[in-house]
């Protein structure tokens, strides 16, 4: 379906920890849509920063032809490694941070993809994402998804109110990613309204259908505008952290599988 954009200009910060920087770029926003967007990334004509740091990772690459049109997508290489693949990561901020957001990109598994046990996918997050198994913070949380054995799919969230270590899985039933075919995949995380409820909630659709229903969650124990969805989380890898996670040859040798992704879009829900 072709998407009409408008232009718009806004203030974005993009990076990673230390190396994240105030830039003014134009953004493009989809017209006569639902849910008025505030990030868009289709990785055609002039990039974002946001898309610009990405193009630049060591495991990524702007491709041409590739996209759900034919068009220009980006291209990830998972490259195996003793600790699954290696992670391919970049954030864009958001310019108005939100208890609610609708999140959305495309996205085409290389054929005979191999998803081994799994590894993660993009998502929202706070000014402070909490991650990789680390303590949970009163502003902290992340909602991401995964992908999984034989290509599932499923959420992958830390909240205040986890069971362990890592962050807390819903598997969607009867849902496969088909490698060689774009899915476009869609996500609405709402945050718990204050600080002492748990009705937050994290809304899965992919091509259309809602796959996943994961609520009764609370994100956040402090409300404030740091803990609010300040940020698109662009992290995918194979992991785990664990060789049995990598994907290796018959001969067990670090092989590299590849994906690309398209049309990044975060927005309002009214």
């Amino acid at each position: 379906m072709k998407i009409i954009f408008s232009l718009t200009t806004a203030f974005f910060l993009v990076g990673c920890g230390a190396d994240e920087v105030a830039v003014e770029i134009d953004v493009e926003t989809p017209e006569n849509v639902e849910h008025p967007a505030v990030f868009v990334e289709t990785f055609d004509g002039k990039l974002s920063q946001f898309g610009q740091t990405l193009s630049k990772k060591r495991y990524a690459a702007l491709v041409e032809h590739q996209g759900e049109l034919g068009s220009k997508a980006m291209k990830v290489t998972y490259q195996g490694f003793e600790q699954g693949s290696y992670r391919v990561y970049a954030a864009a901020n958001l310019p108005q941070p939100a208890l609610q957001y609708k999140m959305s990109f495309a996205v085409k598994f290389c054929d005979n993809f191999d998803f081994v046990l799994g590894g993660k996918l993009h998502g929202l997050g706070p000014e402070n994402p909490v991650t990789g198994g680390d303590k949970i913070t009163a502003e902290g949380w992340s909602a991401r998804l995964m992908f999984g054995p034989g290509g599932t799919l499923r959420t992958y969230v830390y909240h205040q109110d986890m069971k362990g270590k890592f962050g807390d899985i819903r598997v969607a039933e009867d849902f496969r990613f088909i490698p060689g075919l774009y899915h476009q995949v869609e996500m609405l995380v709402s945050l718990n309204s204050a600080p002492q409820l748990a009705d937050g909630k994290m809304v899965v659709s992919v091509d259309g259908a809602e796959i996943i229903y994961h609520d009764k969650l609370r994100f956040r124990a402090k409300d404030t505008k740091a803990s609010l969805i300040n940020k698109m989380i662009f992290i995918t890898f194979h992991g785990g952290a664990t060789p049995d996670w990598a994907p290796r040859t018959v001969d067990g040798s670090y092989k590299a599988e590849c994906a690309y992704f398209d049309n990044f879009v975060v927005s309002k829900v009214i």
